[in-house]
């Protein structure tokens, strides 16, 4: 899935805070309830930012879900009616959150630079 700028920063915001803090109940979910949750997480998260980058969360969350179950942070099995359904696997869930905080190079940018930095980055991709 392409991110836009605004996108990757808030998903890029998403893994080095909150996604750190993130524990699931371990029953199976559908997709579409995980994408509802994941939401409402980086929402609250990023509201501080402005409405521009409130209304990328469901793009951001279907991503960092997608990049998760592709991890194997999340485990996938076919019901009986033909849908998946997704259980949060912690271990792997961590291990795979710490490789993509490694990988992102926003995160490394935002390594050790502080609140202001991403209130910086924000206003600069916003306009805020």
């Amino acid at each position: 899935m392409s991110l836009n700028p605004i996108e990757q920063t808030v998903f890029a915001y998403y893994i080095a805070g909150q996604a750190n803090d993130l524990v699931i109940a371990p029953r199976f979910y559908p997709y579409g309830e995980l994408v509802l949750i994941i939401e409402d997480k980086i929402s609250v998260a990023i509201r501080k930012f402005g409405t521009k980058a409130r209304s990328s969360a469901k793009t951001v969350s279907k991503a960092f879900i997608e990049t998760m179950i592709a991890k194997g942070g999340w485990s996938t099995k076919q019901n009986d009616f033909g849908g998946a359904m997704h259980q949060y696997q912690a271990d792997v869930f961590k291990t795979a959150l710490r490789e993509l905080k490694a990988a992102d190079p926003i995160v490394q940018e935002a390594e050790g630079k502080g609140p202001e930095f991403w209130a910086e980055k924000f206003a600069a991709l916003t306009g805020a």
